[in-house]
């Protein structure tokens, strides 16, 4: 994009901005209004239709806005449909068959719904508070794209304990198992994000934008975007969402005294935006729809990471890893992130107040043994590394972004025993750590406890 403007600006065209600031937010309808009139076409469009195609489908969006508004040929060649198509399906995976209705182009589509799009790509989010404003649950959702009534939403995820069996372990016949066949499904009665075709069309794209969600209960909700803060930059100091022990490109604070309604909080260009999180603010107004003055009360915010696809996705070296379904009994089911982390001893125990008698001995035996510091399969053929289970949703006792427990290593080292009871017949038992805690999370307790794993 950088060779393209200097092409147009060594045969003198004004560019709306001048080289030493960053453009201004342009409004991707907006029509062109080229600054200057010029004689002679630029090398550019001298170059063969077939190859400005080729140049501008290497382009992104607002590259595309920029070019349109210097030239008529050039703005030609950007508002083929063709390109905008490919925006559209970038953002919208697995939905094969997709089409523009019920917008009037690919470029119509994806303009109406710019700079929402991250939401449908990165498709599952968590965030830092239940959608009824407790701290310690949390609530995760998944977004996508309805192309029949051309909106992106996002609803929660909830499951079900289902059926329940109750059994005597052999092994330890004081020991019940509980076993539990969970359903989850989407609440579809009420999404948490609804984002309309045109909803900001009066609206510069960095502003919060009003939601129809939750009007039948007098909640109203708007949706902000946010600054992402890099690794580089995040401080101890700082509460950020997701937490640490999550994976993840880009964390934002999700602590406000003025609850993010600084303008320090605000993104000002598109530039600034984070396409990893957001905030949705929340309120109960009584006084009935649509009336004048009514009372605004309960104003919270929420703030919203996505899940970076590498840390759920199993794969040969990781079989593990996922998004799974916990029963904690009078707490219902939770959602827990499971991941399989590369592991390097040499470094020592991870930097957590969740540990166990005999950690750092442990790493000290790794270490002194040269032991593998990757994931992946051992020489029994069995999985080796470390395996953690993060809360995604919690409850009174241990909260979302916590650890459950953590399987220090499941391959030999850590190996216990192999199963020869009935029930976990051929199973690899491995040593783990299970997280206890009273009401509010006070007191934790960390307990050695015995892990199942599969034994192929």
């Amino acid at each position: 994009m950088d060779t393209l403007i200097r092409i147009f600006r060594s045969r003198k065209l004004a560019l709306s901005d001048p080289p030493d600031r960053s453009p201004a937010l342009p409004h991707m309808d907006s029509p062109m209004k080229p600054a200057m009139v010029y004689s002679s076409p630029s090398l550019l469009q001298l170059l063969p239709a077939e190859i400005i195609y080729e140049i501008f489908s290497f382009l992104r969006p607002l590259d595309l806005v920029n070019l349109s508004s210097t030239s008529r040929l050039l703005r030609a060649h950007a508002l083929n449909d063709t390109h905008w198509a490919k925006f559209v399906r970038e953002n919208v995976p697995h939905q094969p068959g997709l089409h523009y209705d019920p917008a009037q182009s690919w470029r119509h589509l994806y303009t109406s719904l710019h700079p929402y799009w991250f939401l449908t790509k990165n498709k599952i989010w968590f965030s830092d508070k239940a959608h009824t404003g407790s701290f310690m649950v949390g609530t995760l959702v998944l977004a996508r794209y309805d192309a029949r009534r051309g909106c992106i939403e996002a609803y929660r995820l909830v499951a079900k304990h289902g059926t329940h069996t109750f059994e005597s372990w052999d092994w330890k016949p004081e020991v019940i198992i509980h076993t539990f066949n969970p359903k989850v499904d989407l609440y579809l009665d009420d999404p948490l994000v609804k984002i309309d075709m045109g909803l900001h069309e009066h609206k510069r794209a960095v502003e919060e934008i009003m939601m129809d969600t939750g009007a039948s209960r007098g909640i109203k909700a708007m949706i902000s975007l946010c600054h992402g803060i890099p690794p580089e930059r995040q401080d101890s100091s700082m509460s950020l969402w997701p937490p640490k022990i999550i994976p993840a490109k880009e964390r934002a604070r999700n602590v406000s005294q003025n609850l993010f309604c600084g303008d320090e909080h605000k993104p000002k260009r598109l530039a600034e935006v984070s396409d990893y999180c957001f905030r949705r603010r929340q309120w109960v107004e009584f006084g009935g729809h649509g009336a004048p003055l009514g009372a605004h009360v309960g104003e919270d915010v929420t703030t919203f990471g996505t899940l970076l696809e590498e840390s759920y996705t199993p794969t040969k070296e990781r079989p593990w890893q996922g998004i799974w379904v916990g029963d904690y009994s009078g707490h219902g089911c939770e959602f827990l992130l499971v991941i399989q982390r590369d592991v390097d001893w040499t470094i020592g125990p991870p930097k957590s107040s969740f540990s166990w008698p005999g950690w750092e001995t442990f790493y000290d035996a790794k270490r002194k043994a040269g032991a593998p510091r990757r994931v992946g399969p051992g020489e029994d053929g069995s999985c080796i590394g470390r395996v953690e289970a993060i809360k995604l949703t919690g409850d009174i006792n241990v909260p979302r972004g916590e650890y459950t427990w953590i399987a220090e290593d499941i391959g030999p080292d850590g190996l216990l025993r192999i199963a020869n009871e009935q029930m976990f017949q051929g199973a690899r038992v491995v040593r783990s750590l299970g997280h206890s805690a009273a009401r509010g999370f006070k007191s934790g307790k960390r307990s050695v406890g015995l892990r199942y794993t599969q034994s192929d």
